[in-house]
C-alpha cells in the first residue's frame, strides 16, 4: 500500500508539473495574469506533493536516505521548481515560469524510466550518511547546473531581433547539410569499404531475436552506421561552428548563431528523451554491455539521437523562430536578469557540487571500496564537469565572460552533467548498481 503511495505521488508530481507548464505557456501567449498566478499555483503543489513522496519514502525505509539515480533526478527537478518559485518573487518575473518548467518536466519524464522502487536492503557499500550527503549534494549542485542551462537556453533566443530569416536559414542549411548528412554519409560509406566500421554491435530497430544468443552474437549495418554517426557528431558540429562563424561574421542579423545554437541544444535534449523511451519501450535496441560491441553503447545512443535532432530540429525552428519570434522581440528588457540568474545559479550549484561529488564521494568510495579514487567512469566525469565549470566562473571573474558566452557555457555543461549522470548505463564502472 505505501509502496503504490509513494509511486503514485511522483506520477501526481509530474501532472502538476506538466499543467504549470501549460499553464505559464498560455500565460506566454494570452499575457493573462490569470494563468501565471494558476501555474504558480500548481508548481506549489506539485512541489509539496513530490516532498510528500519523499517523506513517504523515508517512512518505508526507516531513515532519510538518497542512493538511487531516481531519486538524484527527482532531486533535481525539486531544486529547480524551488528556484523557479524564488527567482519569480524575487524578480517579478513570470517568465521564468515558461523558460524552466520544461526541464523540470523532462527531468520527470527522464525520472520515469528508471526504477523508482525504494530498497529496503541496501548492499553493504551503500550503507552510509555519506552516501545520501554525497548523492543530495550532488543533485542539488546538478540541478542549479542545469536551472542555469535552461535559463541560458531562452537568453540566446531572446538575445536577437526576429526578422526575415530566408537568406541566412539558407545559408545555415546548406552548411547544415555538407556537415552534418553528406560528409558523415561519406564517412561512413569510405569507413565500410576500408573495413573499419564496427565489427560487433547488436543494434538494431523493432527486431526480435529469436534468441539471447543471436542477439549478443549479432552484428547489424544499422549499428555500424548509427555508432559512426555517434563517434563523428560533436567534431562535426564543432567544424560546422567554425565555418559558421566565418560565413556570417558580417551578418547584418546578430544573434541569429545564438539562436540556432539554442534551437539545436534543445533539439538534441528532446532528441535524447525520445531515445531513451524508444529504448525503455524496447523499439531501438541498443547493444548491450556483455556483447562484445558493448564499448559502442555510448556511440550507439549519440548516433541514434542525431538522428532523431536533425528530425526535431526543423520543426523546433518553425515553431520558435517563424511562430513565437514576434512575441520573444517582446522580452528583450530580461536579458540581463535572465544573465544574472545564470551566474547566481551556476554559482550556487559549484560549491554545493564539490563538496557533494567529489568530496562527500570520495570519503564514501573510501569507505565502501577502500579507495577515494577509483577511475570509474563516472568519478572521471564528475571531475570534468568540476573542471569545466571552475574554469566558467574563472572566466566569468577575472575575464568578464557573460551574456552570450556564459550562456553557451551554461549549456555546454549541462550536457556534460547528463552525459555523467547516464556514464554507468554506457562505460559500466562500480556505479552501475544505481
Amino acid at each position: 500500500m505505501t509502496d503504490t503511495l509513494y509511486q503514485n505521488l511522483f506520477w501526481y508530481t509530474f501532472v502538476f508539473y506538466l499543467s504549470a507548464f501549460i499553464a505559464f505557456a498560455m500565460y506566454f501567449s494570452l499575457k493573462k495574469d490569470l494563468f501565471q498566478k494558476l501555474g504558480t499555483l500548481l508548481l506549489i503543489i506539485g512541489l509539496l506533493i513530490q516532498t510528500g513522496g519523499f517523506v513517504v519514502k523515508w517512512s518505508m525505509v526507516g531513515e532519510i536516505r538518497f542512493q538511487s539515480m531516481f531519486e538524484y533526478l527527482m532531486v533535481m527537478s525539486w531544486v529547480g521548481v524551488i528556484l523557479i518559485l524564488y527567482g519569480i518573487y524575487k524578480y517579478k518575473s513570470p517568465l521564468l515560469g515558461i523558460i524552466i518548467t520544461p526541464i523540470i518536466v523532462m527531468l520527470n519524464a527522464a525520472a520515469s524510466l528508471l526504477d523508482s522502487s525504494p530498497a529496503e536492503n541496501l548492499m553493504p557499500a551503500l550503507q552510509s550518511n555519506w552516501l545520501t550527503i554525497h548523492v543530495s549534494l550532488a543533485a542539488i549542485g546538478s540541478g542549479a547546473f542545469v536551472i542555469a542551462g535552461s535559463v541560458s537556453l531562452f537568453y540566446l533566443l531572446s538575445n536577437h531581433k526576429y526578422q526575415d530569416d530566408k537568406k541566412d536559414f539558407s545559408n545555415f542549411l546548406s552548411l547544415a547539410l555538407i556537415y552534418l548528412v553528406y560528409i558523415p554519409l561519406a564517412l561512413f560509406f569510405i569507413l565500410k569499404i576500408l573495413g573499419l566500421t564496427p565489427q560487433h554491435t547488436a543494434f538494431s530497430l523493432m527486431t526480435k531475436f529469436a534468441s539471447r544468443f543471436e542477439y549478443e552474437n549479432a552484428r547489424t549495418l544499422l549499428g555500424q552506421f548509427v555508432a559512426i554517426l555517434g563517434l563523428i557528431f560533436i567534431p562535426m558540429i564543432a567544424i560546422m561552428g567554425h565555418f559558421f562563424k566565418k560565413k556570417f561574421a558580417d551578418s547584418k542579423n546578430p544573434g541569429y548563431g545564438g539562436v540556432l545554437f539554442g534551437i539545436f541544444a534543445l533539439s538534441f535534449a528532446l532528441a535524447c528523451l525520445t531515445v531513451g523511451i524508444l529504448t525503455h519501450n524496447q523499439i531501438l535496441f541498443i547493444t548491450p554491455q556483455r556483447h562484445l560491441g558493448g564499448v559502442w553503447r555510448f556511440f550507439e545512443f549519440m548516433g541514434s539521437a542525431y538522428i532523431v535532432t536533425l528530425i526535431i530540429f526543423p520543426l523546433l525552428y518553425w515553431i520558435i523562430y517563424r511562430k513565437l519570434g514576434a512575441a520573444i522581440n517582446k522580452i528583450t528588457d530580461k536579458l540581463d536578469t535572465l544573465d544574472e540568474i545564470n551566474y547566481r545559479a551556476v554559482s550556487l550549484g559549484y560549491p554545493l557540487y564539490t563538496v557533494g561529488a567529489l568530496f562527500a564521494g570520495a570519503i564514501w568510495a573510501e569507505q565502501a571500496w577502500g579507495s577515494f579514487w577509483s577511475w570509474d567512469p563516472k568519478e572521471v566525469g564528475s571531475l570534468l564537469v568540476w573542471f569545466f565549470y571552475s574554469a566558467v566562473l574563472h572566466a566569468r571573474y577575472n575575464r568578464d565572460w557573460k551574456g552570450n558566452r556564459l550562456a553557451v557555457l551554461s549549456i555546454i555543461g549541462t550536457s556534460m552533467i547528463f552525459v555523467t549522470f547516464y556514464g554507468n548505463f554506457f562505460f559500466g564502472g562500480l556505479h552501475a548498481y544505481a
